[in-house]
């Protein structure tokens, strides 16, 4: 039996430096996955709340001193930040899994990478923020410099939390923008948590705000505000779709990491057992609640059957349980209702032909039984027009589909409305190469799967999203470009008399 906490105490949001209930006393309940049951109350704010810490945001940018602090100062801060973030990695990685049900082991990796990237996030801002002189036509002075947007409203989704808020508020704030930082409903403890450190290691007060609630009421809100300059989104595709549409009042600037449907593509000169486990871990990682999963599994005939079976055999040994617990492989979905849609694709995977091979149930006995658990499952033999390959379903069911040759894998794998992750197997290096870059997609891993780097860009094609995250240009993301031109040498009366002429 693992031992947890049955209940934490109800928690408070961070407006303005202080920690704060919602304004109308609301609050709503999070219920752990892997028990059903709550164990913990957190403050339900509403339209009110949101424009409280967007007025506060706008002040912190307009008048505070964050935006006019030089970046070693800011620098500081941030080193700060990712010492104590790594001294409470278990502990934080710990409150994701309880209220996601994905493995904490699963949450450390992620946590232990946002270490990292906070201190890398300074040194490519030293570059973007540096002043660049620019070659001209004419016997001036011009320089190209980057600006902060202003209030940044970062809206992160529930799967994996901490690694996502971090990809936003690093680049955010390092910059000098301001913030607003709304979690998931689901998964508010760890942005509240980030909140408490960066509030230790001496945030200048209303610079960073977080608060929880509904994404209908405080998402809709901070895109709508004609005071935030700049909304982030990571979520889905129709969650993004509202998000522009609320967005428009001001064209302020929009940045979105979407839905994908990725495809693996393993070729028959890569290795069977090899092909397998890279099959499990870019399938089944997070419980197969990622948006760069590669649900769609395309084999090459030749070794089709032999590794379809040794890939089902895997799925089933694969141990169900306790998101605390060091032994779970695969946790349950985050809600009743995640759980309930993975249950109802593996109805519509039967009914359109597809052959089952393993999974396609909700484990009901023991310790599983009262929380949101799908069995690992594999589906054979599909087509890619059928539901369960164009659809995104996050969880832990996956399509296999045949294929011939490569031009033919390429087709299947770039016939989807997303465009976010892909990966390659083969041993043929000019092979891999041609398909990864042949891939409309944003991310494509050969013979390795789901290495998301902070040096590396991060986003998606088509419906996958706009803009990118982690790396230089998520720096670049949060900055407007501005050019200086200056006359020192007295060009522009020659010019000026040169106008006046005609």
């Amino acid at each position: 039996m693992v031992k947890y906490k049955e209940k934490l105490e109800e928690q408070k949001v961070f407006i303005d430096g202080e920690w704060t209930t919602s304004s109308k006393g609301d609050t709503y309940s999070i219920i752990n996955p892997s028990t059903g049951k709550t164990f913990v109350e957190c403050q339900k704010c509403d339209v009110e709340d949101t424009k409280r810490a967007i007025d506060v945001a706008r002040d912190a940018f307009d008048n505070g001193p964050w935006p006019e602090m030089s970046l070693e100062e800011r620098t500081k801060i941030f080193y700060k930040v990712a010492d104590m973030m790594a001294k409470k990695s278990w502990q934080l990685s710990k409150l994701d899994a309880m209220c996601n049900g994905i493995p904490a082991l699963s949450h450390l990796i992620m946590v232990l990478s946002s270490v990292p990237l906070y201190k890398y996030i300074c040194t490519q801002a030293k570059k973007v923020l540096e002043p660049k002189k620019v070659s001209t036509l004419y016997p001036v002075d011009s320089t190209v410099l980057r600006d902060p947007d202003g209030v940044t409203a970062l809206i992160a989704p529930w799967n994996g939390p901490i690694w996502i808020e971090s990809a936003k508020l690093a680049p955010a704030l390092i910059v000098g923008n301001t913030a607003v930082l709304k979690p998931a409903s689901q998964t508010p403890l760890t942005a509240l948590e980030i909140a408490k450190i960066f509030e230790k290691a001496g945030l200048p007060k209303g610079v960073l705000n977080v608060i929880t609630g509904p994404g209908s009421v405080v998402g809709a809100e901070m895109a709508k505000s004609e005071k935030v300059d700049h909304v982030s989104l990571t979520g889905e595709t129709i969650t993004g779709k509202e998000i522009v549409k609320n967005a428009i009042g001001n064209l302020k600037k929009v940045s979105l990491e979407l839905g994908g449907k990725s495809a693996n593509i393993i070729f028959d000169d890569f290795p069977i057992e090899d092909a397998v486990n890279m099959a499990a871990v870019g399938g089944y990682f997070l419980n197969g609640e990622l948006c760069i999963e590669n649900t769609r599994i395309l084999m090459q005939e030749r070794i089709h059957k032999k590794v379809a079976k040794k890939f089902a055999e895997l799925s089933k040994s694969l141990r169900l349980g306790n998101a605390l617990s060091l032994n779970t492989n695969i946790g349950p979905l985050v809600t009743e209702g995640q759980m309930e849609r993975n249950l109802k694709y593996i109805e519509s995977g039967k009914e359109e032909g597809a052959t089952l091979l393993c999974g396609g149930y909700r484990p009901q006995e023991g310790e599983l039984k009262d929380g949101f658990f799908v069995a690992p499952t594999v589906f054979d033999n599909v087509s890619n027009d059928m539901k369960i390959a164009r659809e995104e379903i996050f969880g832990p069911v996956l399509s296999v589909i045949p294929f011939s040759t490569e031009e033919e894998a390429i087709e299947i794998a770039n016939d989807t409305t997303y465009g976010l992750g892909g990966a390659v197997m083969t041993k043929d290096r000019k092979r891999g190469m041609r398909v990864a870059k042949k891939m409309r997609t944003g991310s494509v891993f050969v013979n390795t799967v789901h290495i998301l780097q902070g040096e590396t860009p991060f986003g998606g094609y088509k419906q996958s999203g706009w803009g990118r995250e982690m790396s230089e240009l998520s720096v670049e993301e949060f900055t407007q470009p501005k050019s200086i031109t200056a006359d020192w040498g007295g060009f522009t009366k020659y010019f000026v008399e040169l106008v006046q002429l005609h």
